[in-house]
């Protein structure tokens, strides 16, 4: 089994080692020109942005190739949107003449910080629930169980989740504060290589995700986003050491 993922904070990577597998990074997939993939289960796991895929994962399935008897995409997420990611994913494999077989979803810690504080979904989101939902979902795959999740999507809005990905973006913006220590994690954690130190202070590309990886994987608290509800709260997965997501993510 392989299992194709993408990780900012560590969530997707602690449900992609939890199922087992084989794992592959999406973003070091990309920067070593991999996309033929063939085995007898292949999952995508991916966290919710805007109510779709990240950009880097639907662009990446979009070009690459999969052999496979048993196909299944599992999406973290915070609060709501996963069901119009699924729709999404799942068109665009249909074009490849493939069935997804299986689709589900982890709930935890939202880490967008203009809508959520770190600090109260640190405190709401149970450890237990979210290694149980795993559980489920690991034992489902090994049984091959055929299964959609099935939830109200966010709008019947048509489109909705390109409407929000433009409004986000156009709305939210990273902000480069002082007290860089030149530590280069943000660069080396960027999935598309979109920090530039070569003038002693970061500076943010125009190819960006807006993943957040590099705001809260700051040492210096350097970054912040306009509208954000804590600025002094930050979020990676405990389970997951910082240098795990820098290897997974590192394209430079």
């Amino acid at each position: 089994m392989k299992i194709l993922y993408f990780t900012s904070t560590g969530n997707n990577l602690y449900i992609a080692k939890n199922l087992g597998g084989e794992l592959l990074s999406i973003p070091q997939l990309i920067k070593e020109g991999i996309y033929a993939f063939e085995d007898d289960a292949i999952g995508i796991i991916f966290p919710v942005f805007y109510a779709n895929a990240p950009k880097i994962v639907r662009e990446f399935i979009e070009k690459a190739t999969f052999k496979t008897e048993y196909l299944f995409l599992i999406a973290s997420y915070g609060s709501d949107g996963d069901q119009n990611a699924f729709r999404i994913l799942k068109k665009a494999f249909k074009k490849k003449g493939l069935e997804v077989n299986y689709t589900n979803s982890v709930l935890m810690v939202d880490n967008f910080l203009p809508m959520f504080d770190m600090k109260a979904e640190k405190e709401i989101k149970n450890q237990a629930e979210i290694d149980n939902q795993i559980e489920t979902i690991r034992n489902d795959i090994e049984s091959r169980k055929e299964f959609h999740l099935k939830k109200r999507s966010i709008s019947d809005i048509p489109y909705i989740e390109r409407v929000l990905e433009e409004a986000m973006t156009k709305r939210f913006h990273i902000i480069v504060g002082e007290g860089c220590s030149d530590c280069k994690v943000c660069a080396r954690i960027c999935p598309k290589g979109n920090v530039d130190l070569s003038g002693g202070k970061p500076v943010i590309g125009d190819d960006c995700l807006f993943c957040l990886g590099c705001v809260h994987h700051c040492k210096e608290n350097v970054f912040t986003i306009n509208g954000e509800k804590n600025s002094q709260e930050r979020y990676s997965n405990s389970h997951i050491k910082v240098s795990e997501i820098i290897k997974s993510n590192n394209v430079l």
